[in-house]
């Protein structure tokens, strides 16, 4: 089985597919909210920990939503979409 891809172009700035509002970042920040590290290290290990602690289904659910974030500003020629 072969999958082909196409890369389209992503615009300097869209609003709708900003990588701080995927999915697992909102929920990450949330989990970090208030907490204190005292280097890189400790905040990669607590990152590492919050993922083990998910299932694969939560990461898929998170990309599937992506798909269909990119789909609906795609089908609209990238105009900002509501929530």
């Amino acid at each position: 089985m072969r999958l082909e891809l196409t890369t389209l172009s992503h615009p300097a700035c869209s609003p709708n597919l900003a990588s701080s509002d995927y999915y697992l970042f909102p929920q990450l920040n949330e989990y970090l909210k208030g907490h204190h590290y005292d280097n890189d290290e400790e905040v990669i290990a607590e990152v590492r920990r919050w993922c083990c602690g998910h299932s694969s289904e939560f990461f898929h659910d998170g990309v599937c939503q992506l798909v269909k974030c990119w789909r609906l500003c795609v089908d609209r020629d990238g105009d900002y979409i509501e929530n």
